[in-house]
């Protein structure tokens, strides 16, 4: 079947990825996608050949050559296709197979291309054919989202993104009571654990998945712990081992525990903090100290499919159950004080999360173009832990908030979004001063200076169809 615009457009925004440096496409299926991908990170592109077992086969030149015609009338010359054998030692961060295993081939044959070439941060995108087995293999190695479904008549497009495996819960076990010390307390529900360590009167709450903690921080720490603790403020952190959205009854019994114990009444502050899966824990279960506040950023609202028919991302947890009080995150947080909401409006599923908190209390702070990760955006910008810190305060307000948010105007992320939006909207002039822009602050950045090649070699003139406010804005 192939690829059309719209599901390029729902590929780039499915996958969810601050950085792709290497791409595959096997068979060649995909030059539409791997140029867009070239276009937005200055990716990469290895043309690859397999046969049914999946061995590496020299791809015939005549297919090389239509390939990379086909790259150019996308957009992408020469300089995007990476020479036979580049990257692979540490893998691809995006593997295509369009077109091919998984939908005209057996999709047994690309595992041992799989076992080779992910790395914890990979994401496969594959076309399937109902009934393929694709789905039970793919999920091996991590979650599957499913942007269009397979039917008798079409094939289905599928974004599979790897998870790495789940870390000893002894050996967190052992790092929490060490940071719990004797006046915390390490609480193990099993597939979920509470660890509190006390400081100050104010308190956060915060979700986090145990294992980010464990393989991709350092220290080994919650999400925000160093934070919190130079502020001297207390912490409960809530760590899931996997991607559960914290669906378990041990959750739900555990902050009912501590609500009717009083645990939260000890303290003068309590804030609900956490980030996508953690930004629905944080607006989910504030539901368990009325009056607190919800700093959340680009949370889900619920994955209750009857309810958020149009979310297709995190197919994993749609079987979980989202009932009860803590179950729509939209609907508990109204005993919050506040709810803070962070979320990039041109991430579709992210904006419509955001338009089912409608209570009185709920504050929404717009980041455009800095995408679903907007944590990892305004942790790199150097702004997210001012913006945490006023929030959890209670001293943000819009001024300061957008005063902090100006310095996206030297951000490679968002000028990469910002100048590919203009493309989209039939821009080039606009992209081409976003580009020089760019280069300006970011001297030989290879991507501004390939895109900026490209559309000054082929492209209308440089002030040609703008507005003085987009020059302006740019």
């Amino acid at each position: 079947m192939g690829l059309n615009g719209q599901d390029i457009s729902a590929v780039l925004e499915a996958l969810d990825l601050d950085d792709v440096h290497t791409v595959a496409d096997i068979g060649g299926k995909a030059p539409d996608l791997a140029a867009a991908l070239h276009q937005r990170y200055g990716a990469r592109i290895a043309l690859l050949a397999l046969d049914d077992a999946g061995n590496m086969v020299p791809v015939a030149q005549a297919v090389r050559e239509d390939y990379i015609a086909r790259l150019a009338e996308a957009g992408a010359g020469p300089e995007a296709i990476s020479h036979p054998g580049r990257g692979e030692g540490a893998g691809y961060d995006v593997i295509l197979s369009v077109d091919g295993f998984g939908s005209r081939r057996n999709v047994k044959g690309l595992k041992p291309f799989l076992e080779t070439k992910l790395h914890p941060a990979s994401r496969v995108v594959i076309e399937v054919r109902k009934g393929s087995g694709t789905y039970p293999m793919l999920n091996r190695y991590g979650s599957c989202n499913t942007l269009r479904q397979a039917t008798k008549e079409s094939t289905g497009l599928v974004v599979m993104s790897v998870e790495p495996e789940a870390p000893p819960a002894a050996q967190w076990a052992g790092i929490a009571h060490d940071l719990a010390g004797d006046n915390g307390f390490f609480t193990d529900c099993g597939e979920h654990s509470f660890l509190f360590v006390p400081r100050g009167d104010v308190l956060v709450v915060t979700f986090d998945n145990l294992d980010i903690a464990m393989t991709k921080r350092d220290d080994r720490r919650p999400w925000g712990f160093g934070f919190i603790e130079a502020q001297g403020w207390s912490m409960l952190g809530v760590m899931a081992n996997g991607w559960t959205w914290f669906r378990d009854g041990a959750v739900a019994r555990e902050f009912d525990r501590l609500r009717d114990e009083g645990f939260f009444a000890r303290f003068r502050r309590v804030v609900f903090y956490g980030a996508s899966m953690g930004g629905y824990g944080a607006a989910a279960f504030s539901a368990a100290a009325p009056g607190s506040v919800v700093f959340a950023i680009s949370p889900q609202s619920t994955l209750d499919k009857s309810v958020v028919p149009w979310e297709k991302r995190y197919r994993k947890a749609w079987g979980r159950d989202f009932s009860g009080p803590y179950g729509d995150a939209a609907e508990a947080s109204r005993a919050a004080r506040e709810v803070h909401l962070m979320y990039d409006p041109y991430v579709a599923p992210d904006a419509a999360h955001a338009a089912r908190f409608t209570g009185p209390n709920v504050i929404r702070w717009r980041c455009p173009l800095l995408g679903h990760r907007l944590g990892s955006s305004l942790h790199q910008m150097g702004v997210l832990q001012e913006i945490a810190r006023r929030a959890i305060e209670g001293d943000l307000d819009r001024p300061g908030f957008y005063r902090l948010l100006r310095r996206r105007r030297t951000f490679p992320r968002y000028l990469r979004e910002l100048a590919n939006l203009a493309l989209d909207r039939g821009r080039p002039g606009l992209a081409r001063r976003v580009c020089r822009h760019a280069l300006a602050t970011h001297p030989g950045d290879r991507h501004f200076t390939r895109l900026l090649k490209r559309l000054e070699r082929g492209g209308p003139s440089d002030r040609g169809g703008e507005s003085r406010q987009e020059r302006k804005n740019a």
